[in-house]
């Protein structure tokens, strides 16, 4: 089995983002080892991913690059990841959330939604507060670690498949 073939056997799923429509994905954030399914998928080739280790640098790369998913770590050495939110908008294009919708599984099936890029803000610990305050920026979603390549890409498959908002399901 060659290296790539490897990788791949390694990270079944990492196949299944470009089907997603996930071809390019940023990670900001100082903690790049936070990240290992994500650079499994970019070794196998199923990805382009990119890191900056703090806020310049994303403002910098934004400028001139558009990707899929950004994930933004709510805590960077520069300065908040909330901050660099305003910092990145005239930039990168952002999913639309309704911010009074609670809950990061809601804002998941509204990831790009109209939209070619999704940001995340990512946090090390679930706080209300830092998710109320993370959707009302206009996020795609507020995520708790660990993030992983599957959860990323099971948030896009709805839109993937059918071009369309999946069904909201109406059972108690």
């Amino acid at each position: 089995m060659n290296a790539p073939d490897f990788r791949a056997a390694l990270h079944p799923n990492a196949a299944s983002l470009r089907a997603a429509g996930i071809d390019e994905i940023v990670v900001v954030d100082s903690a790049l080892d936070r990240y290992e399914d994500f650079v499994l998928a970019a070794q196998a080739g199923e990805v382009g991913l990119h890191f900056c280790v703090d806020g310049r640098s994303a403002i910098r790369l934004a400028r001139r690059f558009r990707a899929d998913v950004w994930l933004v770590n709510g805590e960077l050495p520069d300065m908040s990841g909330f901050d660099l939110l305003s910092m990145l908008a005239p930039h990168v294009m952002q999913g639309s959330v309704d911010p009074l919708l609670e809950g990061a599984a809601i804002s998941l099936d509204r990831i790009g939604d109209g939209m070619r890029s999704g940001i995340f803000i990512v946090s090390e610990n679930y706080s209300l507060e830092d998710e109320q305050r993370a959707l009302a920026t206009g996020v795609a979603g507020y995520l708790v670690r660990p993030v992983t390549v599957d959860l990323i890409r099971n948030s896009r498959i709805p839109f993937a498949a059918t071009g369309a908002e999946p069904a909201k399901s109406h059972n108690a």
